[in-house]
Parts: C-alpha cells; sequence; structure tokens
C-alpha cells in the first residue's frame, strides 16, 4: 500500500499536477467588517505562471467549517488574481485559496480579526515569518519542522528541509533576494517579508515591525 501510494504521488508530480501559491501583501490581520483585496500568484512547479486560472477563497471562522466562497478574478500580469471580500465579526478568519488548477490549494494560518478601532495584535517578527513562509509558499517545496500549527498543505520537498538548522539570517535574505537557482523563483517579497522569513528561519525572536491591516 505505501508503494502504491509513493508511485501515485511521483506520477502526479511528473505529469506537472503541483503547483505553488505566492500571496502579496498579506495583512497582519483583519479588522471586523472592512474590505480587503488579497492578490496572489500561482505558478506550476513553483516557476512558470499559470493563466486563464479559475480560483476562488474559501472563508471560514472555524477550521473546517465553509462558510463563503468568493471567486477571484484575474489581474493583468502574468498568473496573477485577486479576490475581494469582508472581514467577518470573529476573533479568527481561516482562509483557503483554491487555485483551480487541479487539486491545488493554499491553507493560510488563521488570521486574528479585531473590531474597529480595537488594537493591533501582539506579533513578533517570527511568528510573522512563520505564516509568511506558508503565504508565500515556501512550504510548498521546503518542510519545516519547525512550523507550530503547520495548516494541512501539499508537500512536495523539492528543496531542503529548512528547519531544525537556525539559518543565519543574512544568509536567508541573499537566498531569497538572490534566488540563484533554476528551481527557485524570485517571488518579489518586500525587504520586510524578507527580513520576517530571515527571523523565523534563524530561530531568533524579536518584535515584529511589519504592515499593519
Amino acid at each position: 500500500m505505501l508503494k502504491l501510494a509513493a508511485a501515485l504521488i511521483a506520477g502526479f508530480v511528473t505529469m506537472g499536477g503541483w503547483a505553488v501559491v505566492t500571496v502579496k501583501d498579506l495583512p497582519e490581520y483583519f479588522v471586523a467588517g472592512q474590505q480587503y483585496t488579497i492578490e496572489f500568484q500561482v505558478r506550476q512547479h513553483g516557476r512558470t505562471l499559470l493563466n486563464d486560472l479559475h480560483p476562488s477563497l474559501l472563508i471560514a471562522t472555524s477550521e473546517g467549517k465553509h462558510e463563503a466562497t468568493v471567486p477571484a478574478v484575474a489581474r493583468p500580469s502574468a498568473g496573477t488574481y485577486a479576490v475581494t471580500f469582508t472581514a467577518p465579526n470573529a476573533e479568527r478568519v481561516f482562509l483557503t485559496i483554491k487555485t483551480g488548477f487541479m487539486n491545488n490549494q493554499l491553507r493560510l494560518y488563521p488570521q486574528s480579526v479585531v473590531a474597529a478601532g480595537g488594537s493591533r495584535p501582539a506579533m513578533t517578527a517570527g511568528e510573522r515569518g512563520q505564516i509568511l513562509f506558508v503565504a508565500k509558499g515556501c512550504n510548498t517545496c521546503h518542510s519545516n519542522i519547525d512550523l507550530s500549527g503547520r495548516p494541512d498543505n501539499q508537500l512536495i520537498k523539492v528543496g531542503p528541509e529548512l528547519g531544525g538548522r537556525h539559518l543565519a539570517r543574512e544568509y536567508v535574505i541573499q537566498k531569497i533576494k538572490n534566488a540563484a537557482s533554476q528551481i527557485m523563483p524570485d517571488l518579489g517579497l518586500s525587504d520586510a517579508e524578507t527580513a520576517a522569513i530571515a527571523t523565523f528561519l534563524s530561530g531568533e525572536r524579536t518584535a515584529a515591525t511589519g504592515s499593519g491591516h
């Protein structure tokens, strides 16, 4: 049975049936009742941007409870889509991006939701980096044993394991900003996003300085 499962997975990968989702400008938290637009890209094999898809966003306020589906629309840039939704009145929101490319999807870490005028939730740079490690699609290709409560997403493991290594922060920043690889693309991360992921992979625990909602 295990051999059969391995063969099926290998066949799935060989046929080109996997893709990586990269979310752009993910807020640190949401404000209930406020409208947000999330933009994302879909890359086959982590590199080739895919056009003509029909993605959607699944929204829930508790794990495993689907409450709404919002269709995404294509942006002018290749392989780029956007979806607009209103943050629910709840403590947390669970977002899942369904790509429309075979069964590929991306479950994000649960995001905090605050009432209008409420305080910004506390978050360290390492915690922000962990969220972005999943949202940017890093965890599709790189397993990481340091991920706490990892969302149930597809893991292809075409890149090295990045957990438990406490990589040097500057080394990670250089690898992300200068992805000199035929496999890993330039994801266009901001300096703040790159720094947060580098902090997470280095094992540092410092205060977050990223963007708000």
